[in-house]
């Protein structure tokens, strides 16, 4: 029960990485707060948790709005009093070609997978910084480091901007025992990725991860045995990318 006790913030908590994350954490111990767009998941999500023994709170979330994002926040210390671990999770993914890509998708792209982080982030600070002590985990991207291999570009540059905004934070935040970190999985078997071409031949371990194997990595990082990592960039890829 490495998170016994704990409450996590997992956004887009409600399928893919998200859940397997949720479901995770619930199993070490940790009380669950969902910030979700897609209720229905996140509800069915929820149902798993609580039939593990643990309480979970689903809240209707924007993260790329910071009023909505500051009440969830406040909703979940009204529920639970503490926050010990934020999943920057949710994300948006498209495969438009640069030279086909609007304004509007750039901006919506740069709104969820980059703002929605650092306002989740801003949001849980003071009360990690209170604590003296958090985990903050966000998902980045195999495609933030290559320029994406097939991802769109404004999804490429998003991730890489993700992992930079770990750094960023981490430098500010350690000095109050908190650790930010981010995960780059490569390619995953989850909704996201259903029209993702096959890239099996280019992965040594010869197959794309399950959720579950990226959700182990997060819970490393999230737990006690990840408490001196922080600024880091953990690559979950199966040997795609070799640093």
């Amino acid at each position: 029960m490495r998170l016994d006790g704990q409450v996590a913030i997992v956004t887009g908590g409600g399928g893919g990485i998200g859940k397997a994350t949720c479901l995770a954490f619930a199993k070490e111990g940790a009380d669950i707060v969902i910030p979700e767009v897609n209720l229905a998941n996140a509800e069915a999500a929820s149902a798993e948790i609580t039939a593990l023994g643990r309480q979970c709170r689903v809240i209707e979330t924007d993260v790329a709005d910071g009023n909505s994002v500051r009440q969830m926040v406040q909703e979940t210390l009204d529920t639970f009093g503490r926050i010990d671990i934020l999943v920057n999770n949710a994300g948006i993914f498209s495969y438009t070609r640069i030279d086909a890509c609007t304004e509007a998708e750039w901006d919506r792209m740069m709104a969820v997978n980059l703002k929605g982080p650092f306002l989740c982030s801003q949001a849980v600070m003071e009360t990690m910084k209170a604590q003296r002590s958090g985990r903050i985990i966000n998902l980045g991207s195999l495609a933030g480091q290559v320029g994406g291999l097939v991802a769109s570009a404004p999804y490429s540059a998003s991730k890489a901007g993700v992992m930079c905004l770990t750094k960023s934070l981490a430098r500010v935040l350690g000095e109050y025992g908190i650790t930010v970190n981010s995960i780059a999985p490569g390619v995953a078997a989850t909704e996201m990725a259903k029209n993702h071409p096959d890239m099996t031949d280019q992965i040594p371990l010869g197959r794309v991860a399950d959720a579950s194997e990226i959700a182990s990595a997060i819970l490393f990082l999230a737990s006690e045995d990840g408490r001196y990592v922080t600024g880091a960039t953990l690559d979950v890829n199966g040997g795609i990318r070799m640093a």
